[in-house]
């Protein structure tokens, strides 16, 4: 399950990792933009684990969110 999801000039997408040998997800997500024909992108991953793919993609996006609107928690920029 992938969702890309449009936020305030931004193009949110969420591919949630499986961990390898594991029942659990990892949110991973990249935020694009696009000015004056330009597209920049920027990839951001999450250490908290789901139990479910759909509960990470979730929180995926809701964190693309706290990013643009600049109120992230702490995260690691890939």
């Amino acid at each position: 399950m992938s969702k890309n999801v449009e936020y305030r000039a931004y193009t949110i997408s969420s591919t949630p990792l499986q961990l390898l040998g594991k029942n659990e997800w990892r949110a991973e997500i990249e935020i694009s933009s696009e000015r004056e024909g330009i597209v920049t992108a920027e990839p951001y991953t999450d250490d908290t684990t789901y139990a479910t793919e759909e509960a990470a993609d979730t929180h995926g996006i809701k964190l693309g969110q706290a990013i643009i609107d600049g109120k992230a928690p702490e995260l690691s920029e890939d």
